[in-house]
């Protein structure tokens, strides 16, 4: 009866002793991911560092793949493969950017200015779908105030991000 109770319980979590091998390398499959990324994080700085809607997709990209690489044995190498090929045109983009004003707007954007002198410019605003609120939330969060006048500039960095200047006094 016990064996029996067991054997369910096995059963029912998807264990068996055959699934030890394909956990075994599963494992071992993980630990090879998981420093093939401390490589990738070592050797390009600016990769995890600099956040820019083309490293944001990246690493999207890379943690699916990553998952796929741990679970499917059988596509490990291409898996890898991929990863470096990826890696690599990283690494092209952010030279080419470097290099050409016009890649690098294509790859990392341009800053707006939503707030001059304490006036907000609303069709900045409005292009990016900000509200007044969310621009007052920033503010206060920021700078811990809820005052425009006491902000030279309100900017959208090219991540996303809102950055305040205060006046000077």
């Amino acid at each position: 009866m016990w064996n029996s109770i067991l054997d369910y319980l096995l059963d029912s979590f998807g264990f068996n002793f055959m699934t030890i091998p394909d956990a075994l390398m599963m494992i071992i499959r993980g630990i090879i991911i998981y420093f093939v990324g401390i490589s990738l994080a070592r050797f390009n700085k600016k990769l995890i560092g600099v956040r820019t809607p083309f490293n944001f997709i990246l690493f999207v990209m890379l943690g699916s793949i990553f998952a796929q690489a741990i679970i499917d044995g059988s596509s490990f190498i291409p898996i890898l493969a991929t990863i470096v090929a990826l890696t690599m045109l990283n690494g092209l983009m952010t030279l080419l950017a470097y290099y050409s004003p016009s890649i690098e707007d294509f790859v990392k954007g341009q800053p707006s200015i939503l707030l001059k002198d304490g006036e907000i410019q609303w069709s900045k605003m409005r292009k990016y779908y900000i509200t007044e609120q969310e621009l007052l939330n920033e503010l206060n969060a920021q700078l811990h105030t809820n005052n425009f006048n006491k902000v030279e500039s309100a900017i959208l960095a090219s991540d996303g991000t809102i950055n305040f200047i205060e006046k000077r006094t």
